[in-house]
């Protein structure tokens, strides 16, 4: 397979593409959905031993994993195995969603997406900031989403619209653990089954899991930021 060479750094690339990306849609050129008057839905919060329990747990799978690294993907998967078990089935608990798929879904995905995820749950919990960026004290949207990848090794700008052009689209039905969802004005991860995500949502609330609503659905626009 023949790779595209670029002599043009990704940060500018990616600038470039926000740029684009903000004529297109304020020219009407690019389709976004129309913007309602916002009507925030009340996030059921997870209790707060819950929040501090997984993340704490996260922490140590993440600390597991970095201490591996010199053992092959498939030994570093067993490794996260057993973190994955049990947070996915108290996450899965909290939503209400079936704990079978969502453990299938993260056990099945590879270990630098599986990094993401540890690294964006030690974060649940934290304070909703605007303009933060200050793990485990404050955050916001995007943030979360930097702060996440950097654990694989990614490093994306911050805010939203230049993450969402950071990467390549994709198809909802082609979304992986740790993908991004975006949609104006916000931006969170994937947690691997469909419309399920990790977000830092707005002030009063804090870094929280959470199944995207119905009447949003249709806004969210998909991302993998490793393309």
């Amino acid at each position: 397979m023949t790779h595209r060479v670029s002599y043009y750094p990704k940060s500018l690339k990616v600038l470039i593409r926000a740029c684009l990306l903000a004529c297109f849609i304020s020219s009407g050129l690019v389709s976004v959905p129309v913007l309602l008057p916002v009507q925030y839905v009340s996030a059921k919060p997870m209790p707060a031993i819950e929040s501090a329990w997984v993340a704490i747990q996260a922490r140590l799978a993440l600390e597991a994993l970095d201490n591996a690294q010199n053992i092959s993907a498939i030994e570093q998967r067993d490794v996260a195995s057993r973190w994955v078990q049990n947070i996915s089935l108290i996450i899965a608990e909290h939503l209400e969603i079936s704990s079978k798929a969502l453990e299938q879904s993260w056990q099945q995905s590879s270990v630098d997406r599986q990094k993401v995820l540890f690294a964006a749950l030690t974060q649940l919990g934290v304070p909703y900031k605007t303009n933060a960026d200050q793990p485990g004290r404050a955050l916001d949207c995007s943030a979360l989403t930097k702060f996440a990848w950097q654990s694989a090794g990614i490093f994306m700008p911050r805010g939203s619209l230049q993450q969402f052009a950071f990467g390549e689209r994709i198809k909802s039905s082609e979304v992986q653990l740790g993908d991004l969802a975006w949609y104006p004005g916000h931006i969170s991860i994937s947690l691997g089954l469909e419309n399920i995500v990790i977000q830092a949502p707005m002030n009063g609330r804090n870094v929280e899991v959470h199944k995207i609503g119905e009447t949003r659905v249709d806004w969210v626009r998909w991302v993998d930021p490793t393309q």
